[in-house]
């Protein structure tokens, strides 16, 4: 799969890194396991600076429509995009379709990014 996965229950934290062209089969999967892991409250940084996804606007809003969802998509962590500064529209696309439902931010830095998602995350009791 094009897509690799980064996975840190303790810092509740996944970094996914696409590496190549990701289909919309391939993201759908992604989110799938999010939900069948119980972890969309974990932060969330999505780097696409090294590969694309060629999704148009309908699969991209599906996909948003499933996470939205969930029981729990309340509780969904910050999401931060990492993009190549000359290509982050679809990023910026999807960002803009789930802004009201959690914190989500484009980027073209990774340290940036990882900052954000820390500033971000619900402080837990």
């Amino acid at each position: 799969m094009p897509i690799h996965l980064d996975i840190s229950d303790l810092d509740r934290l996944v970094v996914a890194v696409l590496l190549g062209e990701a289909t919309a089969d391939d993201i759908m999967e992604v989110a799938r396991e999010f939900v069948k892991t119980g972890r969309q409250a974990y932060g969330k940084i999505i780097d696409t600076s090294a590969g694309s996804s060629p999704i148009d606007e309908n699969k991209m809003a599906a996909i948003a429509a499933f996470m939205r969802a969930d029981p729990k998509a309340q509780s969904r962590g910050p999401l931060a995009f990492v993009v190549d500064p000359k290509r982050g529209e679809q990023a910026q696309k999807f960002a803009e379709l789930t802004s009201e439902e959690r914190p989500v931010k484009v980027f073209t830095s990774l340290r940036e990014a990882r900052k954000w998602v820390r500033e971000n995350m619900p402080k837990l009791l």
